[in-house]
């Protein structure tokens, strides 16, 4: 199996895309949206985009949950992330709560 590349989605139009095109599933503490983007299939990369409003809390307390989630992002890439895939996070206030472990076992169940 070859190595994914992971790339950042950074522009509101491809969130905007994988949120109205994409599937979502939920979890405890976040939503996945995930869209297979039409691109040749030589090109070996996924993207991953994460959303995590003003709602969850100040800036320290949503930077905290955006590492965590690259943490086991970076973990899990080349086992369970798809190429050509467009992935998006959205947390909620209970990714905050929930240990590491925990949030790790629910992104691998969801990516499948």
């Amino acid at each position: 199996m070859s190595k994914i590349l992971l790339k950042t989605i950074k522009k509101r139009v491809d969130f905007i895309n994988v949120s109205k095109k994409g599937k979502k599933k939920f979890t405890k503490g976040f939503i996945l949206q995930q869209y297979k983007r039409d691109l040749s299939s030589k090109e070996n990369t996924a993207r991953i985009g994460f959303t995590i409003t003003k709602k969850i809390g100040g800036a320290v307390i949503r930077n905290k949950i955006k590492r965590r989630f690259r943490s086991i992002i970076k973990e899990v890439v080349n086992n369970h992330l798809k190429k050509n895939y467009d992935y998006v996070i959205v947390a909620n206030k209970k990714s905050l709560a929930m240990n590491y472990q925990d949030l790790k076992n629910d992104v691998i169940k969801v990516v499948k």
